[in-house]
């Protein structure tokens, strides 16, 4: 966002919050040029939110269709159905001491980075709903800048 704020845009919030300070009005020319470079500044912030969005969207298309090859690979190795392995999967989870929170977040990290579920799925597999997942899922990313889109 600090690649957004241009000299011009600084100069014009200078010149308006110092005239504040000095209890007079803006001229004509300078409320002008404040309101150009505010404008300017929300329409390039607009632009970079909208493409950041759509680059998210793109990821987490990537991230479906990932998801659907690996179910295709894992019912077709393991010579089971999908309801039998999410079942596989909730066993798995089970299996894990109720104090272990790191080989918790292990498991649940796996399933989304290797088997790329969703955090819908998860959430299924380890009976919690999938908006806490979702929150679990940012927090780790923005803690740890690892998690692959």
């Amino acid at each position: 966002m600090t690649d957004l704020l241009t000299p011009e845009l600084l100069d014009a919030l200078e010149s308006k919050f110092s005239a504040e300070k000095e209890s007079r009005q803006l001229s004509w020319l300078e409320r002008s040029r404040y309101k150009l470079e505010v404008m300017k500044f929300r329409d390039a912030l607009r632009r970079s939110e909208q493409q950041a969005q759509a680059e998210h969207l793109k990821l987490r298309k990537q991230h479906e269709q990932k998801f659907i090859n690996a179910r295709k690979i894992m019912m077709r190795q393991r010579n089971q159905t999908w309801e039998e392995i999410v079942q596989d999967f909730r066993r798995q989870y089970a299996s894990i001491p109720p104090d272990d929170e790191e080989a918790k977040t292990e498991f649940k990290l796996m399933l989304y980075n290797k088997y790329y579920f969703s955090p819908t799925l998860i959430g299924n597999i380890v009976n919690k709903p999938s908006k806490t997942i979702w929150l679990w899922l940012e927090e780790w990313a923005f803690e740890n800048k690892q998690l692959k889109g």
